[in-house]
């Protein structure tokens, strides 16, 4: 099931993920776990994240679907 990002932000940051700005006007912001990110988009308020991508961006933190409580 497709998630918003600000849900998936506040999942991360439970799980002890560090989501950071990447920059002024990107859209994105950066989770940061251990040596590891990756970038979440947020491109307005009706976009949501595919389960795809979801699962991507959980791959490139060393995490998975439990861990963040999904």
């Amino acid at each position: 099931m497709p998630i918003k990002p600000r849900k998936l932000e506040s999942l991360l940051a439970r799980a002890g993920v560090e989501v950071a700005t990447k920059r002024a006007g990107s859209g994105h912001k950066i989770a940061k776990r251990g040596g590891r990110k990756a970038d979440i988009p947020f491109h307005g308020g009706g976009y949501e994240i595919s389960d795809r991508l979801l699962d991507k961006i959980l791959a490139q933190l060393g995490m998975n679907r439990e861990e963040i409580g999904l």
